[in-house]
């Protein structure tokens, strides 16, 4: 599959090197956290010679024996080196229970320049305020923007024809090594039903009563959580509760587009 740089993240990163505080990669699934943190790890390893990178990657088998806080810190201890620059990467950092003890007491050292991944559906359900007794600062990684998706793309000069395709493809780069449009959609539904149904369902009451709202979210830019309400049964207080809405910007040129798509918001979309 073709991999473009994501210049805006790697940079945001990298203005971040050496400096004291836990850098916590958030964003939802398959928006490209852990291709970031290899991307960062190989610019450092082109740009400086004294440093030592320690990395776990929990969705490899190969680390699987640190998926308990204790090993997590053994293991970051002894691959420590004297004399260098020495990074932390954790990538999944979520499937280690109790992972904060170790990440906390490997900051308390003052002696490595940390940096995690993890799922949005934990690290923004916890108070990380309370969860990191250190300073952390957050880099959140969306799916593809529209300059992205010409930059992934940039054989083809016509923007309008790939704006039309990426009003309908997303922003998941996943999708586009996908051939057909039937395979495109198989891929999008399988992400989707690990979010929703897993990240976004499990953690709330009301299933039908927030799949509507899911849907009316896809469909509107209105930025009034009364207007949101509208058509439904529940409070402007709950559509606060369960939709950011200050993060939904949807032009209306964009508007107009998607709702042309029939399959928007249909079973046989999702």
């Amino acid at each position: 599959m073709k991999k473009i740089i994501r210049t805006e993240y790697l940079e945001r990163i990298i203005e971040l090197n050496q400096t004291p505080d836990i850098k916590i990669i958030t964003g939802i699934r398959r928006a490209g956290k852990s291709e970031l943190m290899r991307a960062y790890i190989s610019y450092l390893k082109s740009h400086f010679e004294n440093i030592n990178i320690i990395f776990v990657d929990f969705m490899d088998i190969e680390y699987e024996g640190l998926k308990e806080y204790h090993a997590l810190h053994t293991y970051v201890e002894e691959h420590y080196q004297l004399e260098k620059t020495n990074y932390v990467f954790v990538d999944e950092v979520q499937m280690c229970p109790n992972f904060e003890l170790a990440i906390n007491s490997l900051y308390s050292k003052r002696k490595y320049d940390i940096y995690i991944t993890g799922s949005n559906a934990f690290l923004l359900s916890v108070d990380l305020a309370t969860l990191f007794t250190g300073r952390y600062i957050g880099i959140h990684v969306f799916p593809f923007s529209f300059r992205e998706y010409c930059q992934y793309y940039n054989e083809i000069d016509d923007k309008e024809k790939l704006f039309d395709e990426y009003t309908i493809k997303g922003g998941l780069a996943g999708s586009y090594a996908y051939k057909t449009e039937a395979d495109r959609i198989r891929y999008i539904k399988e992400v989707y039903e690990t979010i929703v149904t897993r990240d976004f369902v499990g953690n709330i009451s009301n299933l039908y009563t927030n799949w509507d709202l899911l849907i009316y979210s896809v469909y509107h830019s209105a930025l009034s959580t009364t207007n949101f309400t509208l058509p439904f049964v529940f409070s402007p207080v709950t559509v606060t509760v369960y939709v950011p809405l200050s993060s939904i910007s949807t032009s209306k040129s964009t508007e107009k587009k998607m709702s042309s798509l029939s399959a928007i918001g249909s079973s046989s979309f999702f």
